[in-house]
């Protein structure tokens, strides 16, 4: 049974979170409130000093994000709807592609046995890997270091490449924000209909029912401006910190042991993810940017908050991340019960020796 939240920890961690996203955002690094407060939670998560993020406060990291998402919904990014469903099914075969890549490389790590190479490979959905992965023999610990080690590379290295790379991003808003009383019927609304997607269980439900609220307020012209600043920078430290809750009980032995690995595996699929959005640049006519960002192999929620904090298109992004969780959700049961159980020379013997 889950324990209930220390108020004074979670104060704590709130305040640090926001510290080390304002410093991120001092210091110029393009989404440096999200990055920023992830690092400081991963921090306080290392010297013991943070819990899980209490449930409250992710369901309003949720609504405060996806309600700022919406937001910038513009007659353009609906018009860029029609450029879907050819780079849907160029994210799906890069999907494949970078599992078979993280498969290959885990595969050759002593202690890595196919279903624990196999869940640690694939690019998102990671609650829902590890509830599918539980059922498995696959070694959970080595998986939750390879996956939230790449979420954590994502987030945290991703602006920085953007910045040193010189990529166009949009610029900042300039619309004044919206009256209060429409952002309070705003929240209203997108807290309401997250509540029902989450009801019905689609992936991500509180943001999406925040982000279609508000984003069918500004697309109507009903809601004329933007969300207020303080509310934006409010859902990007906590997601923020959710995602560097993430780090807390974690065996940090075994983290740096893997670490290595983590990176190397995390490098490559990265580049593969590069080059499935350069495809789509050259071949589709979508930014590399947000080519990048829908097939970077990221959470849902924190990738397409990402996208929003870096002027990149919000609704292609989390589209794109949407749809693979769809895919995934379909794809592991059916690997699991047709290929993992299916024996193999290695599963007779040893996978080798464990990690030391």
């Amino acid at each position: 049974m889950p324990q209930p939240p220390h108020w004074g920890v979670q104060a704590l961690m709130i305040g640090g979170a926001a510290l080390g996203g304002a410093m991120g955002n001092a210091l110029g690094i393009p989404g440096g409130w999200l990055s920023g407060a992830m690092v400081a939670l991963a921090m306080l998560a290392a010297i013991g000093k943070a819990e899980h993020l209490a449930d409250p406060l992710r369901q309003i990291a949720m609504i405060a994000s996806g309600s700022a998402i919406g937001s910038a919904m513009t007659p353009q990014m609906l018009q860029g709807l029609g450029r879907y469903p050819a780079t849907l099914a160029l994210m799906a075969v890069a999907v494949l592609v970078i599992t078979a890549t993280g498969i290959a490389i885990l595969r050759r790590v002593p202690g890595f046995s196919r279903e624990t190479a196999f869940f640690a490979s694939v690019p998102g959905a990671l609650s829902y890997v590890f509830a599918v992965a539980a059922s498995t023999q696959a070694d959970m610990a080595r998986i939750a270091v390879v996956q939230v080690l790449r979420i954590f590379f994502l987030v945290a290295l991703l602006p920085l490449v953007v910045m040193e790379t010189g990529l166009k991003l949009a610029p900042a808003a300039t619309q004044a924000p919206d009256p209060m009383v429409l952002v309070a019927m705003m929240l209203a609304l997108g807290a309401g209909a997250g509540w029902l997607l989450e009801r019905l269980h689609i992936a991500g439900g509180m943001l999406f029912g925040a982000m279609l609220a508000a984003g069918a307020l500004h697309a109507s012209g009903l809601a004329p401006g933007r969300l207020p600043g303080i509310i934006a920078i409010a859902g990007q430290v906590l997601v923020g910190a959710w995602s560097g809750a993430r780090f807390v009980g974690f065996d940090w032995r075994l983290l740096a042991r893997l670490a290595f690995v983590s990176l190397g595996s995390f490098g490559l699929t990265m580049l593969l993810a590069a080059g499935f959005a350069a495809v789509a640049a050259f071949g589709l006519g979508v930014p590399f940017e947000q080519a990048l960002l829908a097939f970077a192999p990221g959470g849902l929620e924190a990738m397409t908050l990402l996208a929003f904090a870096l002027g990149v298109d919000p609704l292609f992004v989390g589209a794109h991340h949407l749809a693979r969780f769809g895919m995934i959700s379909f794809g592991l049961p059916l690997v699991t019960r047709f290929w993992l159980k299916r024996p193999t020379p290695s599963s007779l013997g040893s996978d080798g020796p464990p990690v030391k």
